[in-house]
């Protein structure tokens, strides 16, 4: 059972990429930004979102450098830990997550009036519902989309539409693999075999963009390379904005 779980992990890669690139970044998230660029976006956003007046722009402004600096001091203690956190301090750093969360909506409802905050709610639940879920309720729907963005973003000729559906089919059917062993698993990977998923997952990778490219020709590949590193570069961006 535990080989089956690790071959299904195998494609955790390709599924990550393949299914969220569909969801089209803003430019902005594209770029890359310091903490403090990105503080000001968000801030941006906000003001515009919840009409924010100044004394309001400051005070969020404030919960935003607190939560980089918060971000930089787990970041850093990530970095100088040599051990892995065993369950009870995943479960006391999940609880801590939890408080922080709480702490944090605290101070935006201080901040905010009663229609600024139910409006702030709505957008961290749609935001929260759309990263979860996308907006797709089926591989099938969320593969046509995908391939409707390839279709638009490479000018994809019939013949590579056909080609490149194939492709989607083929990943969505190794997801369904990856949730059925997850679900059968119960024992967890040992370090060699994390280190042989990794080596298998970086082959993985390599085999798919050898599909995509014997498919593309030289100009869309190499759109297709520059979207793959902007969907890279916002994975990265949205996790230190999670921190």
């Amino acid at each position: 059972m535990k080989k089956l779980f690790i071959t299904a992990l195998l494609f955790v890669g390709i599924v990550s990429f393949a299914q969220d690139i569909n969801q089209k970044p803003a430019r902005d998230q594209r770029e890359k930004l310091t903490p403090e660029q990105r503080n000001e976006k968000h801030l941006q956003k906000l003001t515009s979102d919840l009409n924010l007046d100044k004394k309001q722009q400051e005070q969020v402004k404030q919960l935003l450098a607190e939560r980089s600096t918060k971000a930089v001091k787990f970041r850093d203690s990530r970095k100088d830990s040599k051990t892995k956190p065993t369950d009870a301090e995943r479960e006391a750093f999940k609880k801590q997550m939890t408080a922080e969360r709480e702490a944090n909506d605290t101070k935006m409802k201080a901040i905010l009036n009663a229609d600024q905050y139910t409006k702030w709610t709505a957008l961290k639940k749609e935001h929260k519902g759309h990263h979860r879920k996308g907006d797709f309720k089926t591989p099938q729907q969320r593969d046509q989309a995908h391939l409707q963005k390839l279709t638009t973003d490479l000018n994809l000729n019939a013949d590579q539409q056909k080609q490149v559906s194939e492709l989607l089919s083929d990943r969505s059917t190794k997801m369904a693999m990856l949730k059925k062993s997850r679900k059968d698993s119960d024992a967890k990977p040992t370090d060699a075999e994390r280190k042989a998923m990794k080596k298998q997952m970086e082959e993985d990778h390599k085999a798919f963009d050898a599909k995509m490219k014997s498919i593309l020709n030289a100009d869309q590949y190499k759109k297709w390379t520059a979207i793959k590193k902007e969907h890279k570069d916002k994975m990265k961006d949205h996790r230190k904005d999670k921190m």
